[in-house]
């Protein structure tokens, strides 16, 4: 029996001091901390990767994880979108934000 893990979390705030996530159709996605590049497949589904994805054969590179959330019913699934561009457009960086002491937020490069 296959077992899919979150991998991220919708809308909700990850409470630790360094927030990594991406606007995925006008929601925000929180993502572990090693994802830097999110992109969406041909089919529709979502997925990050540490390093910059590279186009191979048709599809991103293998070196890439599903972004799996749990839904409103509990149940876990990947993450899927109708697709509104050529999916070869759609890889962009995630947003790194880091909480400091008093409750500021700044940006985080890299």
């Amino acid at each position: 029996m296959l077992t899919i893990t979150p991998t991220a979390v919708l809308d909700t705030d990850p409470m630790d001091g360094l927030e990594v996530f991406a606007v995925i159709e006008g929601k925000k996605v929180f993502l572990p901390s090693d994802a830097k590049y999110v992109m969406q497949d041909r089919r529709g589904l979502w997925f990050y990767s540490a390093r910059k994805p590279r186009p191979k054969e048709g599809d991103w590179t293998p070196n890439k994880t599903s972004i799996s959330c749990r839904g409103d019913r509990g149940y876990v699934r990947c993450l899927k979108t109708e697709t509104k561009q050529e999916w070869l457009e759609t890889c962009q960086r995630t947003v790194r934000v880091i909480r400091e002491a008093g409750g500021k937020r700044r940006r985080v490069e890299g």
